[in-house]
């Protein structure tokens, strides 16, 4: 593959990478990187990044992250240290640079506490940097397996109100909301089945994984993470889950009638999703005619919200230089990963 620079984006559930050559994207690879079972799993994933990019003694490395707010770590401090000193295991350190947002890129031997914050949790700004820089304005989504981060773009500008994980939960610009992880509990306290409203139990019973696996919008090649029992990840394996969920078994009612019921639980994440995109309208940055920009593999909600709205829909890749090679994972899938592996070209890290 020859790759001469990868973007690294380290999250807590999985490992993200974008190879580049030049300017062209030439792989984007996702492992699953369950973090808060210990730092073997960033090992053994990297390792399978590395091997399948064949990323050279030559090659550059751009990081991004999200993943120091793993169980694993005490706190974000020991988090962003453990992740690049993992990192550097396994690539040379003076081939790395950190994304800590306006300050730039950063080499590890110059980082010291005070350049923690800007480093902990910054990945939605470089897809957001990237995108500023690439049109006029717009409502960004990156909706990914665990969270939807929705930033508002002008001018080439990210005119976030928050910048810690803390501030944009406040300021409803980092929403917990994703289309694999997500505990459907979370999203309602009642669902309605045969004709009445039913108390939901409190229980890690079945996810947004099932509940798009019965919709039949989850991508297959998005669908690492393991099942809230561990059990199949099929239709009806999804179904028994999301029975659940209302105290019933699976064969007391008919496949409709669990198809209805994932019907509403989407509409309840739609409608969470919406209320931060009022939010961020209500704001007054953007005009009637700026578009939804959708990033991350539950991009395809999205596209929904843009139709509601009323707003034009853009897809993430359209806003890369070069359209990237063919592969499993979409540009718009990884963003952050690709979104840093261009500024780093471009910025000159």
């Amino acid at each position: 593959m020859n790759c001469d620079l990868i973007g690294w984006d380290i999250g807590g559930a999985h490992l993200k990478a974008a190879a580049l050559k030049g300017d062209q994207l030439v792989a984007v690879i996702q492992k699953p990187c369950p973090l808060w079972l210990g730092l073997e799993h960033f090992h053994a994933a990297a390792r399978a990044i590395l091997d399948e990019t064949g990323a050279g003694p030559g090659c550059r490395h751009a990081v991004t992250m999200t993943g120091e707010l793993a169980d694993v770590f005490k706190n974000r401090e020991e988090g962003v240290f453990g992740l690049l000193q993992a990192l550097s295991q396994q690539v040379p350190a003076e081939s790395i640079r950190v994304f800590a947002g306006a300050k730039g890129f950063l080499r590890i031997a110059c980082l010291d506490i005070q350049a923690v914050p800007a480093i902990a949790s910054a990945n939605w700004l470089a897809t957001g940097f990237h995108a500023a820089s690439r049109l006029e304005q717009g409502l960004l989504i990156d909706l990914g397996s665990t969270t939807a981060d929705l930033l508002v773009l002008r001018d080439g500008e990210v005119l976030t109100r928050g910048y810690t994980d803390y501030e944009r939960l406040r300021y409803e610009e980092l929403v917990y909301c994703g289309v694999v992880r997500t505990s459907l509990m979370s999203l309602a306290q009642t669902a309605p089945l045969a004709g009445e409203w039913i108390g939901l139990m409190a229980e890690h019973f079945a996810t947004t994984g099932d509940l798009y696996r019965l919709t039949g919008e989850l991508p297959e090649h998005a669908d690492l993470m393991p099942t809230a029992d561990g059990g199949e990840k099929t239709w009806e394996a999804s179904a028994r889950r999301l029975a659940r969920l209302v105290g019933r078994d699976l064969e007391s009612a008919d496949s409709e009638a669990w198809r209805r019921l994932a019907e509403y639980f989407r509409e309840r994440q739609l409608a969470r999703l919406a209320e931060a995109c009022h939010r961020q309208w209500s704001l007054g940055r953007l005009n009637c005619h700026a578009p939804v920009i959708g990033a991350g593999i539950g991009r395809f909600l999205v596209q929904e919200l843009a139709r509601r709205f009323g707003h034009p829909y853009l897809d993430f890749a359209d806003l890369l230089p070069i359209h990237a090679i063919p592969s499993a994972f979409h540009a718009a899938d990884c963003a952050p990963a690709v979104a840093v592996a261009y500024l780093a070209r471009h910025r000159h890290a």
